[in-house]
């Protein structure tokens, strides 16, 4: 049986500069690509940038150099909300009142925070015109949520029949709806639907990926094609943005939306990410690993000027993991998958249950 390595890079906004930072520096211990060393490569939101560029055949060094010259612009913040008729004389005072309540104004209220436009700008100089198709290197899935479907949906490569579907789709188009946060960016439209970030359900998308080895396992049985490896074959490595010593006081016996507001994001992603770490450590016992750095505080998504020390940190992670993490995943060199081309391979998997 074979082996199969999955590589799991978590979301975090501008945290994921430490992921970049981290397999930069491991990329050059190791001497090559180390995309080859993974069967597949699974991102959520910031994560997703970062997998996809690996899955398409990137170094984690230009990975790291993107987030170097658009990390900042991508956390471009829009001009203030200018108001209308009669709320030009209430909006200042209800702002300032909304500010010293939660911290942001009320700009954010109206529409989303940052500039879509930097962000469109980043992704189309990054990632060019390559489209899903492109994405052959090594497998790959991005989660976000279709909302007009009110459903999660998986953006992948060519590596399961159901790939082929969003083939034709652009890589900077499908990362700006894996980014696109809520309240952080506005919604993706992609074939008249409407798409946001998959941190809303997979912060931490390792147990996707887990699941997403079963499926290929199921389905991928092409003869002389596909691999044939059992369970007990899988190896996981799983990257973090940030473990923050993370607690709450809410006021008095009670808490609504002004307390909640500015904090419910933060707090659903870090319990994603705690909460799945007992589960893969029962199913993969040691062929599970976490890799992370302790932050005295929730450090933001959209916090910039941390950067410097995210690459800092990322560096000395990796000085510090580099002999365990070789020897345990980085001596696997991955086959190359053959991927499913032809509309007849389309085939509907809701059946299974499956997106």
């Amino acid at each position: 049986m074979a082996r199969f390595q999955i590589l799991s890079l978590i979301g975090g906004g501008i945290r994921g500069a430490f992921i970049t930072s981290y397999l930069k520096e491991l990329e050059q211990k190791l001497g090559r690509p180390i995309a080859e060393s993974f069967d597949l490569i699974a991102g959520t939101s910031t994560g997703g940038i970062i997998a996809a560029g690996l899955a398409l055949g990137m170094s984690a060094e230009q990975m790291h150099d993107f987030y170097v010259r658009y990390g900042e612009q991508i956390f471009t913040p829009r001009p203030p909300y200018k108001a209308k008729r009669l709320m030009r004389f209430i909006f200042p005072v209800a702002n300032w009142v909304f500010r010293e309540k939660t911290g942001s104004g009320l700009d954010s209220a109206f529409r989303a925070r940052y500039c879509p436009h930097a962000l469109q700008t980043a992704f189309d100089e990054g990632f060019g015109d390559r489209t899903l198709k492109s994405v052959e290197f090594t497998r790959l899935i991005i989660p976000s949520v279709n909302l007009s479907r009110g459903e999660p949906h998986i953006f992948r490569s060519r590596h399961l029949p159901l790939g082929v579907r969003d083939s034709n789709l652009k890589v900077s188009d499908v990362v700006i709806a894996a980014t696109a946060a809520p309240t952080y960016f506005p919604h993706r439209q992609i074939r008249d639907e409407a798409f946001v970030d998959g941190g809303v359900w997979a912060a931490d998308p390792s147990m996707l990926a887990f699941s997403e080895t079963m499926r290929i396992q199921q389905f991928c049985t092409r003869e002389g094609m596909d691999p044939a490896y059992s369970t007990k074959e899988v190896h996981l490595l799983s990257i973090g943005t940030g473990r923050a010593q993370y607690s709450l006081e809410p006021p008095g016996a009670d808490a609504g939306v002004l307390f909640w507001a500015p904090r419910v994001a933060d707090l659903m992603s870090t319990s994603q990410v705690q909460g799945l770490h007992l589960p893969l450590k029962y199913l993969l016992g040691d062929r599970y690993r976490h890799v992370n750095f302790p932050m005295e505080r929730q450090w933001g998504l959209a916090e910039v000027e941390n950067i410097p020390a995210l690459f800092a940190m990322g560096e000395k992670r990796a000085e510090e993991t580099f002999d365990w993490v070789s020897d345990s995943f980085l001596q696997h060199h991955r086959d190359q998958f053959v991927p499913f081309d032809s509309d007849e391979d389309a085939i509907d998997l809701d059946e299974f249950g499956f997106d």
